[in-house]
């Protein structure tokens, strides 16, 4: 308990901060997206680094070739995915969640749970699944007025959430309905992008076309090709709508984190958009 109320804290300051940062964002779609160079072709050891943090899947499931592949935004804005999050991430923690037999979310349990998830989104063909690798949660911070943390219990047995300060006061929010960003605990947290089958959960080759990155914090930017190689960016500063369309095609995930080691930071994504 004492852990989860000073991560709590640490969410509060987090949405504190995002206010600014949101305004910034704005600004940031706005901005024409900066061009790219060619990513670097990662060596051995660095790609069997990638693989021990979290192994490759076994089979990943090709795209017809006469499909044309769909488009889908992710914006962590999503109703139905939010109401897939334990609690509704309404105090901004995204925990990685599960499901008991009887139906009931429940926050993962490895041992116990097969198929967990942390925010996943239906598109065209398949599900967006955006996971931390590690830890076992990242932020979904609310966008605006998230500057009180008083609201009592929904009557759900889930606990308090973020409510949005008006004429200083706290109002209830509806958190499947409140726009949200994914934010990193720190600039060490990995977040793994992958596309799986609606049914069985197999993974799916996609592409991705681009990603916001919101200001402060750079991140590196790193996706598996359908031969196996690992490819990567060090750096895609903030402030930027980075489209990568022409080299982040028929790959079976991307994973994020900060540019930089540290603990002091955290890096913001305003918006995925994939083709499945």
């Amino acid at each position: 308990m004492r852990a989860l109320v000073q991560v709590n804290q640490q969410g509060f300051r987090m949405a504190l901060s995002l206010v600014l940062a949101t305004m910034m964002g704005a600004c940031a779609q706005l901005k024409p997206s900066s061009t790219l160079l060619p990513p670097t072709q990662a060596t051995p050891e660095q790609a069997a680094e990638r693989d021990r943090e979290s192994p490759t899947p076994k089979v990943v499931q090709t795209r017809h070739s006469g499909n044309t592949p769909q488009q889908c935004l992710v914006t962590f804005d999503d109703e139905g995915a939010l109401g897939q999050i334990y609690a509704q991430a309404r105090s901004t923690l995204a925990f990685k969640t599960s499901r008991a037999a009887n139906g009931q979310l429940q926050i993962c349990d490895p041992s116990k749970h097969s198929d967990c998830w942390t925010y996943r989104q239906r598109c065209a063909r398949g599900d967006v699944n955006l996971d931390t690798i590690g830890a076992t949660h990242y932020h979904l911070s609310m966008e605006t007025g998230i500057e009180c943390y008083t609201l009592p219990d929904a009557g759900d047995g889930l606990g308090r959430g973020f409510g949005k300060l008006v004429e200083w006061k706290c109002t209830d929010v509806e958190w499947g309905k409140t726009p949200r960003v994914l934010s990193s605990h720190d600039q060490n947290q990995w977040v793994k992008i992958w596309v799986s089958t609606t049914d069985t959960r197999v993974p799916m080759y996609f592409d991705m076309e681009s990603m916001q990155v919101l200001p402060d914090t750079s991140i590196q930017f790193w996706f598996r090709k359908r031969d196996g190689t690992w490819w990567y960016w060090p750096e895609l500063k903030a402030g930027n709508t980075w489209n990568v369309r022409e080299h982040v095609r028929d790959v079976s995930e991307v994973r994020i984190r900060g540019s930089k080691s540290g603990r002091t930071s955290s890096y913001i994504i305003g918006s995925v958009t994939i083709r499945d």
